[in-house]
């Protein structure tokens, strides 16, 4: 008796949560909270009425706005919100549930683009269409005039000191080979750096819900587990082989044209762009880290990272890529991690 009691709860609260993704759907102002009635459904009663909410939020979304809003919900709401329910049901590790939110952000980025090309566009690439479009032309003609001109620049300044620095070249070369690329094949390079861009995209959507989950749950009873305090982020020992190994082969990938590469070359810089990023987040968290035990307050410290990183002008980053790789290693805050781990203090 008591389980089928709780099992009508369940659909009742199901239906609740449902018609609330309903709204949230048909008031952009409130489309970002579309995942959050899932979370609910899921953390209390489970993943059955958690998949019964998602199914009847889209039959309704199809109903009220047509069968094309209804599919792209499943992208923007319904994905998210089972990720997260059940990562909160089972109780994953803060980092796990990212990692799921993200590789879920890449399905409902191919469901995006299978339902926008055939239903919106018969067919034919949405990038090709998009670009057809007067004022996106515009645009881009804007940006590849923008970046000669900045090369021009660029070129100008190293004229006029006398002996042009390598990094001057570098950047010249690079903004004018950019350019190129836009205006040859626009297409091309927006396929080729696709992968990356919907990484760092996933990325910060999976932030922003989790965010969302961490303001919304406990106030229904829910604790939700904080993220690990900046100041002790750290990488895995074996990303630091994993980007040792991309930065030997970066040469075959990094020059040249981008658009030219075979696929595995394409694949390479879609992972080690990424991966460079993230071990210069882990750098500022290595630097900032070290002062905070030092004493310094969380202020003083930021500044400090943030002042050292822009002085330090093009060898800023390397800096910060390396002080990562050796804290994974040699664990230079104390930690606890890597393959030396130091005694914490």
């Amino acid at each position: 008796m008591q389980s089928r009691f709780t099992q009508t709860r369940g659909l009742v609260f199901g239906g609740l949560m449902a018609a609330l993704i309903v709204v949230f759907s048909l008031v952009p102002v409130l489309s970002f909270l579309m995942p959050i009635p899932l979370v609910l459904a899921f953390v209390r009663y489970g993943g059955r009425t958690a998949v019964l909410t998602a199914v009847a939020a889209t039959l309704f979304t199809m109903a009220f706005s047509g069968v094309v809003s209804g599919i792209l919900t499943i992208p923007y709401g319904i994905l998210p919100g089972l990720v997260f329910g059940l990562g909160f049901r089972r109780k994953w590790r803060p980092l796990t549930i990212g990692i799921a939110a993200v590789l879920a952000y890449f399905f409902g980025f191919a469901l995006t683009y299978a339902v926008t090309r055939v239903a919106m566009f018969g067919g034919r690439d949405p990038f090709i269409a998009m670009l057809e479009q007067p004022e996106v032309r515009a645009l881009l003609d804007a940006m590849i005039a923008s970046m000669q001109t900045v090369a021009t620049q660029v070129e100008q300044t190293a004229a006029q000191s006398g002996a042009p620095s390598a990094s001057q070249v570098q950047m010249a070369e690079q903004y004018r080979m950019m350019a190129d690329m836009l205006q040859r094949d626009p297409v091309g390079l927006i396929w080729t750096l696709l992968p990356a861009s919907i990484f760092f995209s996933g990325v910060a959507s999976s932030a922003v819900n989790y965010m969302l989950c961490r303001f919304t749950l406990p106030r229904f009873g829910h604790e939700v587990p904080a993220w690990t305090p900046f100041a002790e982020f750290r990488l895995p020992t074996w990303s630091v082989w994993l980007y040792a190994s991309l930065a030997l082969l970066a040469p075959f990938f990094l020059s040249g044209d981008m658009v030219s590469l075979p696929w595995w070359g394409k694949l390479l810089l879609n992972v080690f762009s990424p991966l460079m990023m993230i071990f210069m987040l882990a750098g500022v968290a290595v630097a900032y880290g070290y002062l905070r035990k030092r004493g310094l307050s969380g202020g003083s410290a930021a500044l400090i990272v943030i002042l050292g990183t822009l002085l330090l002008g093009p060898l800023g980053p390397q800096l910060l890529v390396l002080l990562a790789m050796w804290d994974t290693v040699f664990d230079v805050r104390g930690l606890g991690h890597g393959l030396w781990r130091r005694q914490q203090g």
